[in-house]
This record gives C-alpha cells, structure tokens and sequence, in this order.
C-alpha cells in the first residue's frame, strides 16, 4: 500500500470516474424505455464479435494463447505497444528510451488510473514486472525479459529498467502481455488472479461481464492511450465450432467474426452457398501451424524417432522455417515437400500421440496428416488425442508475442533439448545484442539451423487468417496486436 496520498489520489479518481461513467457510457443492460404509443422498446443488441477461440486466463501474468491476449491488450496497458503492421514498439502508457546500453527509462503520461479509480504509477509497473517474473508462468511473454536485471522507481511518472546485457529487444517484451500493469493494491503479488474475480486495468476496454458463453467488454473513458475504443459495448461470443460460425453468419446475429471457419465453411462462403452480408478483410499468411513435441514425452528425448517424425511429414509441409518468410531473419532451414525419407524407427514399435484443438479451424485435417504419414513411413503407431495435454506432439497455431525473428523462434528456445541450451542461449543473448543487421541475421539463421537439427518444433503450414465483418462495420488503424491478436479497439461503425 501506498499511503494516504494514494488513497486521496484513488478517492478523487474514482468520484472522476463515476462522474465520467454517468455521463458517458450506456450501461451494459440498460432499463427498457416506453414508446410514445406507451410500448417497451427493446435495447439494440451488442455489438458481437464470435470466435471459437476462449480465453483461459484473464491474468496477464498468465496469458499464454492468443485468446488470453485478448483480454491482455484491450483490458490492460503496457508502457509501449506494437501492432501486427510494424515490429516496432510505440509509446502507450509512456515513453521509453535507453539511457545507457543497459539503462532503460520510462516517463509515464500524466493522470492514468485504472477502472477501479486508482492513480497509476511507475510504483504499479514495477510491482507488475516484478510479479509476472516472479510467477514466471509456462507459455508466456516474461521468458523475452532474462535480460532485466532490476527495476527501479524513480518518481510517481518514472521507471528504470537495468539490464543484465544491451537488449535491443526489451523495449519489444514492454509491449506483451507480461508486460500488462496491474493495480498492486489489487493483485496479489504471488498468485494469479483466479478468472472469477473480475480484471482490473487502464485500457481502452474494462470486463464488464462474464458469463459461460461470452465476455462483455465496455468503453474505459478514463483510457489515455495509443488505441481509443471506438464502439461502447463490445460482446465476445464463444462458438462452439466453425459450424456454429457460419450459422451466425447467415443469421445476421454477429457482427465481426474472427478467426473460427473451417476450409469447408469458407468454400460455402466464397460461392455463395452460405448467404450473409458479411465481408472478408484479407490478412494473408497470419496463421502458422507448428507441430511441438511435448517435453515431457519420453520419446521427446530419442533423436531418431523425431527426425523420422520430421522426415515423414516433409511432403506435407509447406513452411521451411519456424518464422514466417515475411518477419526478418527468416531462414528456410527445415526441407518439404517432395517424396518422405523417414527411416523406420528401428525396434518394437511405437505408440505415438498428437493432439490438436478441436475447436480450432483446420487443425483436424492436419492432424490426420501427422497420423497417416508417420504410420506410413515411420513405423510407429499414432493415436490423435483433440484437446490432450499430456500428448507427445501438440499440433498449434499460437502466434509469437512479439513479430520478430526472436518472437517466433521463442517455442523452440524456451525448451530446448540438454544439449542445445547451452548453445542456444549464448546465441539468442548475441543475436539481442548485436546492432548490425548483417551479424544479427547470420546468428538467427545458426539458430534456426540448430532448430532443423534438433527437430522439437516443426513447422507445417502458413495460411490467411479470417476476419468477416458486416455491412456498417469499419476497421480502423491499426486493429491487431503483434501476430494478430485480436485488437476490440479498431471496430467501429
């Protein structure tokens, strides 16, 4: 706690608050007014953005899936922000620069306060980075910040980052969703925040609501920031397939769709079979599928059986690297396409398990890829598991936290093999450090190529991703956040 200058500062900022709220926003369910005949008029719906995708923490500590981010990047703010157009961070809650080589510095704008009315402060960031550190939750964006050696709090408007070693990557891990400030007078320090007690952030957006089949977000009008809310109410529905999708579609009960249709449902969608008046948003190579093996399979550590895995699926990859053509320092590495080279592993044979999400659009037809083939020319029996956690390979299409070379190649350095680790963080801290982007690129290619060796990630494919919108929607600035995370800012009508 912060004292009695803090809780002045919360009071007035809530009395703001309530004043601002009153004055401005609709409430999320609003009283039913009578006509002038003296009938009930009947509020418009939310506007609703559906998705087979659900978030499963709302904890930015804790958000490991791209549906995790959604609540990360509108609900909460980071000192800077990046969008999927540019890998370059831009200030949010601050300005940042670097002092030294290893001295970061953050002024942060005048008057933020979260939902809760509380002031925000370089106090909250550091207690933010901090905990998400100390949690040090598997799967999220804290990993991109080994460098950071401690974080000081100059004044009320001032953080200072000490680095262990010149990054110039930090100001990109600022950006994640690690990186999100909460309220420390709200959060406990050494837990994360259990989904049922509602977020708290300095947003465009604040969870509003929560129910089984949907989230609902609402305008934050204290938000001072890069991306302003343009719509007051935003509903995110949860569907339970690509079917489900394309049956609000024709329905005309959403108005966004992202991600969530299936190559059939988008068949259907092009030639009309399915009517609505929804239109594509083209985002072409956005989604990556990668094939992770589980580093807790015992098979995980046999070199042999993942270079047959490898070489089996080669005529059924399309991609060549594990970061996509289009980031820089991209580096075709992995061979596909043509005719399999797998050698049967040799002895008994094996029991294989791959798992996919069910709920994902187009995972199951890959995933019977990775049956079929290594059956064929592996040797091995394979058993697919939808939705497995304890499964030997885990088919995924998680986008990276930051678009950079560093961010895609993250799932093969947070876990890699014994042998390689030492190696790989010697060459990830290089490639971090170096200014020169011809040195930079020759040690992210040594990389990769310690990737294709290894083989513990496997790319499989690049494709579009789907946005739908409807007739009256418009999508301005700059809608996604890093790897197109979804962004509720950039709707608007």
């Amino acid at each position: 706690m912060r004292g009695e200058s803090r809780r002045t500062a919360a009071l007035a900022s809530v009395l703001l608050f309530v004043l601002l709220v009153a004055g401005c926003t609709t409430p999320s369910a609003p009283p039913v007014s009578p006509s002038a005949s003296g009938t009930a008029i009947t509020p418009p719906p939310p506007f609703t953005v559906t998705t087979t995708e659900v978030p499963t923490s709302y904890d930015p500590a804790g958000a490991q899936t791209g549906a995790d981010a959604i609540v990360a990047l509108n609900v909460f703010q980071r000192l800077l922000i990046v969008h999927s157009g540019s890998p370059e961070p831009k200030p949010d809650a601050g300005d940042c620069l670097f002092k030294q080589p290893t001295v970061y510095e953050c002024t942060l704008l005048k008057g933020l306060v979260f939902s809760n009315g509380h002031a925000l402060t370089a106090s909250d960031v550091k207690f933010s980075i901090e905990r998400a550190y100390r949690l040090n939750i598997a799967g999220t964006s804290i990993k991109l910040f080994d460098s950071l050696q401690r974080v000081e709090v100059v004044d009320d408007l001032t953080v200072r980052f000490y680095l262990s070693w010149a990054d110039n990557q930090f100001g990109v891990a600022l950006a994640t969703p690690a990186a999100s400030i909460v309220d420390e007078d709200s959060y406990d320090p050494d837990k994360a925040r259990p989904n049922s007690v509602k977020p708290i952030g300095s947003g465009p957006f604040a969870l509003d609501n929560v129910a089984e089949d949907s989230l609902t977000f609402i305008r934050n009008y204290t938000y001072q920031g890069a991306t302003r809310a343009g719509i007051d109410t935003i509903r995110l529905a949860f569907a339970a397939d690509s079917a489900t999708v394309e049956q609000a579609m024709a329905a005309g009960t959403t108005q966004v769709v992202w991600r969530s249709l299936d190559a059939a449902a988008l068949g259907r969608l092009a030639s009309g079979t399915t009517r609505t008046t929804m239109t594509e948003i083209a985002m072409p190579d956005a989604r990556v599928q990668r094939l992770l093996w589980n580093p807790a399979s015992e098979l995980r550590g046999r070199a042999e059986v993942r270079a047959a895995v490898a070489a089996a699926l080669e005529p059924d990859r399309t991609l060549t690297s594990l970061v996509p053509p289009t980031v820089a320092g991209s580096t075709a590495s992995f061979p596909a396409g043509g005719r399999p080279t797998a050698t049967p592993v040799p002895g008994s044979r094996l029991n294989l398990t791959p798992a996919y999400s069910s709920r994902a659009p187009g995972p199951a037809h890959l995933a019977r890829l990775l049956r079929d083939r290594p059956e064929g020319n592996a040797g091995v029996s394979v058993q697919l598991k939808p939705d497995a956690s304890d499964a030997d390979l885990v088919l995924t299409d998680a986008g990276a936290w930051a678009n950079t070379a560093l961010g895609w190649l993250q799932a093969y350095t947070d876990a890699p093999l014994p042998g390689s680790a030492a190696k790989l963080a010697g060459l990830t801290q290089t490639a971090r450090t170096l200014a020169d982007t011809a040195a930079r690129q020759a040690v992210l290619a040594e990389i990769q190529q310690q990737a294709a060796a290894d083989a513990t990630v496997l790319p499989v494919s690049l494709t579009g991703e789907t946005l739908f919108v409807g007739a009256d929607v418009k999508v301005v600035g700059d809608t996604f956040g890093p790897c197109w995370q979804l962004g509720l800012w950039g709707f608007t009508r």
